[in-house]
């Protein structure tokens, strides 16, 4: 057998391949059963998910891999990963007992499967968040030795990994409690939705509305991408998903390459910040702040409508600006048909059972049943067997490195809680901020969309939780609008250059410069930027009370905010802006925004310069029109 052997030829892909099917539905089927009999109780349960997570990924790595030698490396991690969570499992009474007091074998078993969780986290997530956590395990080892603030007692080498794996704390916790609980099964819920075809629904579903509005595909790109992203919850990914469809049909309406790459980057970005799903990540905020799901979802729902406000209206200037009319393309009523029962029955279900304040699990047990169910209903929306099969395989392969990346988040959470890092990352902030909230509001904004680069909304948003929303919570920002303001940024990051991680395959799909593409996409997001500022001081915003006067201006500054932004980013209007007409949509913006910050002057001179502006495109247009010509 030589190197150059196919890693089917090495072990047997079939077998492979077939081990690994067994492994993805076994654990599908664990999580199933456990929603209604929890038997192993709550601490074996995340072990066990522990094991499946790190043996499936171990064994798609295995079958990915090109040559036989990576191949055979990692099957014997996966029997070394199976040995640690059994060694877990046989030991766990004494080891939760003498948690802190681990035995040599415990330190080995203990800094294994951190190696472990780090490795995998690397190879399917980057570098970023590795470094990260090794970074806070150098600080809780070596901490010590440093002056000042950041100076903390010295830790005993096993008392550290005790803490952050074997003595069931760190890679297990409450991170990895939702990963088993909530991300998993909704994470299946959304790869079975994709296997029964839901997405030519939603093509349709964008055509049909694009025939109404102008910017015809790329009107149906937003509505398409949201929809599908408001369930896989990883923008990159829904951009593989729905732009290889939507991309080449945009350009050929008239988009550019790097227009089309950035409505796609855009619109997928949008189906994290939608409800009823928000791309799951939701859920973990619900758990962090001890809400139920139907509060934060009804606090989501302005933000959100802004978003597909402000994309829907990018687009139209985009179109009006390159002459594209509205979308002429017919619309097939059929799938149209057959697809919204498809889509409404498991959705609404979905959110009926969260608003009744049924389990995560409950609820995703029922949806999925539902969608089978319906899907198998009629021959033509049945998904194919094997197709059925491979989603599964896909869905619970994503599931598996959302718990070995919140696993890793457990890793750094654990070393910044029990050295005190957290605090003096805070208080290190506030510091440089000179105690004053606008400065504060920046650097964090910073940070979350710096930690946020290269991950999905899920983990990313778990990130920032932790490092970045206490830094708000210490200046006396509510903890929820401190949660939502890192949650907005942490999906903003997935289409702000120069990572845009979303724009990045967009790109590449639609054939055009990278940085162009990244760029477009910022204009196209930018006035949803202010937004989370807006929520500080306007509690409107995410629908919390406020006294009806002040309320509706708000509102009416955030609009005007929003839309001179999007105009100034697209140099258009009602026609092309010129310098004066730039320069009054840019001052209107920024007095708007800073009405929502601070004082209500702001908000009648913001007023009367987009008046102005308004007034002088349309007296530009009216010296255009034809009739004007003729006069």
């Amino acid at each position: 057998m030589t190197e150059s052997q196919t890693p089917q030829q090495s072990v047997g892909g079939t077998f492979l391949a077939k081990t690994l099917l067994l492994v993805a539905l076994f654990m599908v089927l664990y999580h199933l059963i456990i929603v209604w009999h929890p038997f192993l109780g709550e601490l074996m349960n995340q072990n066990t998910h522990l094991g499946f997570c790190m043996v499936l990924v171990l064994m798609i790595m295995a079958r990915n891999a090109n040559t036989s030698w990576k191949q055979y490396t990692f099957l014997a991690l996966a029997i070394i990963a199976l040995g640690l969570v059994i060694y877990m499992a046989v030991e766990y009474e004494r080891l939760d007992m003498f948690a802190g007091f681990p035995e040599p074998r415990d330190v080995v078993v203990g800094v294994s499967l951190i190696a472990l969780v780090i490795f995998l986290t690397w190879k399917n997530f980057g570098a970023i968040f590795p470094i990260l956590v090794l970074v806070g395990i150098a600080y809780a080892l070596w901490g010590h030795h440093l002056p000042g603030v950041m100076h903390h007692p010295p830790l005993e080498f096993g008392y550290i990994v005790s803490n952050l794996s074997v003595g069931f704390q760190g890679i297990y916790g409450m991170l990895l409690s939702v990963s088993v609980n909530v991300l998993f099964l909704l994470v299946i819920f959304g790869s079975i939705f994709q296997a029964t075809g839901i997405t030519r629904f939603f093509m349709e579903f964008g055509q049909l509305l694009s025939r109404h509005i102008r910017g015809g595909a790329g009107q149906s790109a937003v509505f398409s991408s949201s929809f599908v992203g408001m369930v896989n919850g990883v923008a990159a990914a829904n951009v593989a998903i729905t732009g290889s469809y939507t991309i080449p049909v945009m350009k050929r309406s008239g988009f550019s390459g790097e227009e089309a790459a950035a409505i796609e980057a855009m619109s997928s970005t949008g189906g994290q910040l939608t409800p009823p799903v928000m791309g799951i990540a939701v859920f973990i905020m619900a758990n962090l702040l001890g809400l139920s799901y139907a509060e934060l979802m009804g606090k989501a729902l302005l933000p959100a409508l802004a978003y597909y406000v402000i994309a829907v209206l990018g687009v139209m200037l985009i179109a009006a600006r390159r002459g594209i009319p509205l979308s002429t393309a017919a619309v097939d009523w059929q799938i149209l048909r057959q697809g919204a029962p498809l889509f409404l029955l498991p959705m609404g279900i979905l959110t009926i059972l969260l608003f009744r304040h049924h389990t995560v699990g409950n609820a995703a047990f029922w949806s999925i049943t539902a969608l089978l169910a319906v899907s198998y209903a009629r021959p033509s929306t049945r998904p194919d067997r094997r197709l059925l099969l491979q989603n599964l395989i896909g869905g619970a392969s994503l599931g598996a490195t959302f718990g070995l990346a919140v696993a890793c988040i457990g890793i750094l959470v654990k070393c910044m809680t029990f050295t005190g890092l957290a605090t003096k990352l805070s208080l290190l902030i506030t510091t440089i901020a000179g105690q004053t909230l606008l400065p504060t509001l920046f650097m964090t904004m910073v940070l979350s969309i710096l930690l946020s680069s290269s991950t999905p909304t899920v983990i990313a948003y778990v990130v920032v939780a932790f490092l970045a929303a206490p830094i708000l919570t210490e200046m006396g920002v509510d903890r929820i609008v401190a949660h939502l303001f890192v949650f907005y940024f942490a999906i903003l990051a997935a289409v702000t250059p120069p990572v845009a991680g979303a724009a990045i395959v967009g790109s590449q799909l639609a054939k055009s410069s990278y940085m162009k593409s990244s760029w477009e996409s910022f204009k196209l997001v930018g006035p949803f930027y202010i937004l989370p500022y807006f929520i500080i001081k306007n509690p409107i915003i995410i629908s919390d009370a406020q006294a009806p006067d002040t309320a509706v201006m708000a509102l009416i500054a955030l609009v005007i905010a929003m839309g001179g932004i999007m105009c100034c980013a697209q140099r258009y209007c009602f026609n092309r802006l010129g310098p004066v007409q730039m320069a009054l949509f840019a001052l209107a913006a920024v007095l708007a925004t800073l009405y929502g910050l601070y004082h209500q002057i702001f908000f009648f001179l913001g007023a009367v310069l987009l008046a102005a502006g308004l007034m002088t495109q349309q007296w530009k247009l009216r010296a255009s029109s034809p009739k004007a010509t003729v006069a």
